[in-house]
């Protein structure tokens, strides 16, 4: 009897008191001063000049801090490094005074690590994908050719708090431009202790070493598991940055994350798969961000695949699409059909031209072409990195081309490091171009087919193009309308084929406050905190 009473007493003891709620995550963060977010794919890089994706920029604005940034609710320029700045009457130079303002090391940032760190982007050496960011400062492309030497760069440092810069021709957008990471200052101190004998970063950017002058410094990367930052305390601003650290968590699997949002591990979602929309929108809507994207999705064609020189056959391929198809059945109606290449929000601009649907045109322009029915018209491959949603889109416009014009295409989905060197490579006939603005300005998208532009990878040549972004240059208040021309043009030569226009759909925390919807989704932590 008494070994039957010890077991039931034992059973009893776990239901005596009131069982300890679990703490979530995200509850403890912040009583820490840590948001935790999640941020795509692992940075290739932290190394400013060698970063192209999205998850690298989303760590190097709260690392670094350049000439101007951009307000994170408005998006417009404001100082940043520089505290003023002047533009002569021919636009063609612009002379920045520098605050007061130190690395996180404590050593002051002076004219000359800008100086330093535009020469070091146009070096042909280190051959930096984004090089032609600058290219409106003289000389830049010229030097990026290795056509002529550094030096002869139009940057200048007068004393340690004066920079100018002189400019091949008036740039409106330079602002704007100037608050990306590729225009960010860089420590020379530190990288020429730390760099590589070949230019390419190497230890300068372990934690260890790196130097920033942005609200933040890198406390911690783990590979493929997190970057932790922590609060800068020699950012010029630091008493007006109220979080104390953040965490960027890589996101492999959207549908883990959203699991992982659920279960209290984050307070920001990178993405969010399509197919939970009408979930969060019936059942949790206060959490769902569904906000406009400066981001445009398209087809860039190949111009030295034989079939695909024929403008003909570009026009009708067109023609063909169904986009609303596409955005309404594959896409859960979150983005908007692109009609044109220039998405709406940027800025005050306004497009001229517009795609329409017409399966009907497109079939006599096919047979105008030499492929009436499709008949004789040889196999092309369309590639596309692996996604919750390309190869969906891809399957249903494989379709649409059977069905409508009779020609076969071939998918190939690639990982997406192959997929972006067979792009850059021109080794496809059609390829997905996801390109999202790097500043609110048209240029951003209509500069990708200048005929020199180092992205341009359907290799279009249009002299008459290239002058209409010449004279936009030297246009005034005619420049949006100009830039509009261009757009017109581009649209009836179709080196590449629009389908949609961006938008981003994630999971945020309420109680995240200072995370504002824009454009360029650009969340710059220094704006960020948590609800009383």
């Amino acid at each position: 009897m008494r070994r039957f009473l010890l077991l039931c007493l034992l059973f009893l003891l776990p239901s005596c008191g009131p069982r300890e709620p679990r703490v979530r995550a995200v509850d403890a963060a912040m009583e820490q001063g840590l948001l935790i977010r999640g941020n795509g794919a692992e940075p290739e890089s932290l190394d400013p000049h060698l970063a192209t994706s999205v998850s690298a920029g989303n760590v190097l604005l709260n690392l670094f801090e350049g000439l101007t940034r951009l307000n994170a609710e408005t998006l417009q320029p404001e100082p940043g490094m520089a505290e003023s700045w002047t533009v002569s009457e021919d636009g063609r130079t612009v002379e920045f005074s520098l605050r007061e303002a130190y690395w996180s090391d404590g050593e002051p940032v002076t004219s000359s690590d800008f100086v330093f760190a535009f020469r070091r982007l146009l070096n042909p050496a280190l051959g930096a994908g984004y090089a032609f960011m600058l290219y409106p400062v003289l000389n830049a492309e010229a030097v990026a050719k290795g056509e002529r030497p550094l030096d002869e760069l139009g940057v200048e440092a007068f004393g340690d708090r004066e920079l100018r810069l002189r400019l091949g021709k008036p740039a409106p957008h330079l602002l704007a431009l100037l608050a990306h990471w590729t225009a960010f200052p860089l420590p020379e101190h530190v990288l020429r202790k730390h760099e590589n004998e070949d230019n390419r970063g190497g230890e300068w950017t372990r934690r260890e070493h790196l130097v920033g002058n942005g609200a933040f410094t890198l406390a911690e990367w783990r590979s493929e598991e997190l970057i932790r930052l922590r609060k800068n305390p020699r950012y010029w601003q630091a008493d007006e940055v109220m979080l104390d650290a953040a965490e960027f968590r890589p996101v492999s699997d959207p549908g883990s994350e959203e699991r992982a949002f659920r279960g209290g591990e984050l307070h920001v979602t990178y993405t969010l798969p399509r197919h939970r929309l009408a979930h969060y929108r019936e059942q949790n809507p206060g959490v769902l961000r569904v906000d406009t994207y400066l981001e445009s999705v398209g087809y860039v064609v190949n111009l030295s695949t034989p079939a695909l020189r024929d403008v003909r056959v570009r026009e009708a391929l067109s023609l063909a699409l169904d986009r609303r198809a596409i955005t309404e059945q594959v896409l859960y109606g979150v983005r908007e059909p692109a009609f044109h290449f220039v998405p709406p929000g940027t800025g005050d601009y306004r497009t001229r031209g517009r795609l329409e649907e017409n399966p009907d045109a497109a079939r006599r322009l096919l047979a105008e072409a030499g492929y009436p029915g499709g008949e004789g018209f040889p196999e092309i491959t369309f590639i596309y990195p692996g996604g919750q949603d390309s190869q969906r889109v891809a399957e249903v416009i494989q379709q649409q081309w059977q069905t409508r014009l009779g020609i076969r295409i071939r998918i190939d989905n690639l990982e997406r490091q192959s997929h972006f060197s067979r792009r850059r490579e021109r080794d496809f006939d059609l390829c997905f171009l996801g390109w999202v603005g790097d500043y609110v300005d048209p240029l951003t998208f209509l500069g990708l087919w200048e005929s020199s532009a180092g992205n341009n990878f359907a290799g279009w040549n249009q002299p008459d193009y290239d002058a209409l972004l010449q004279r936009a240059a030297n246009a005034g208040e005619r420049r949006m309308e100009v830039l509009a021309e261009a757009e017109a043009l581009l649209l009836e030569e179709l080196p590449i084929l629009p389908l949609y226009f961006g938008a981003t759909q994630y999971l945020k925390d309420p109680r995240v406050e200072g995370w504002h919807e824009n454009v360029l989704d650009w969340h710059p932590l220094r704006a960020v905190r948590f609800a009383d």
